[in-house]
């Protein structure tokens, strides 16, 4: 069963026979109920959300609403995962600098421990050096003693024996 339409001149004309006192009513209403008021010809039901009387179903303003509300939360969601991403590459990219750091410590730890072995070595040798210089100096010293004492005996038995001269072979 088709409604009986009603044809209006203009939108002046419509708005007096709703009692809308302005045109920014009248197109408010229109856009909210979506009513096309360029045609000029509408139905009672149509009539009657212009009038402010009645509004479009709420299953129709629930799906619209529903609509931009899964939109508004597919755009959150999507702004989330982009800022979850980039707060990954971001940590992705301190990471890898952390580990060239780590790297270039483990070269300086290996360095350091090949510098401290061959100054331990280096160590080591300078004190057997040592040990061998006392050695030899100790042993210089007791032989500088022993032939000091090998000479101050060889003079006292020269002075003990009377002195053989030629001479005396005579006597």
């Amino acid at each position: 069963m088709e409604h009986e339409k009603k044809q209006f001149k203009n939108k002046t004309e419509l708005a007096k026979a709703l009692n809308i006192g302005s045109r920014k009513t009248l197109y408010a209403r229109a856009k909210k109920n979506n009513v096309d008021l360029d045609k000029l010809e509408f139905n009672e039901e149509e009539l009657s959300y212009l009038s402010g009387k009645r509004r479009r179903s709420i299953e129709t303003h629930g799906e619209q609403s529903k609509e931009h509300k899964e939109t508004i939360d597919k755009h959150k969601e999507q702004s989330i995962y982009t800022k979850e991403t980039q707060e990954i590459a971001e940590l992705k990219a301190k990471l890898a600098g952390k580990d060239e750091l780590i790297e270039e410590l483990r070269k300086d730890k290996a360095d350091l421990s090949k510098k401290l072995d061959e100054n331990q070595q280096s160590l080591k040798s300078l004190l057997t050096q040592q040990q061998l210089l006392t050695l030899h100096s100790s042993v210089t010293e007791e032989q500088g003693k022993a032939v000091d004492g090998d000479f101050e005996e060889t003079e006292q038995e020269q002075t003990d024996t009377p002195k053989k001269r030629w001479w005396n072979i005579f006597s």
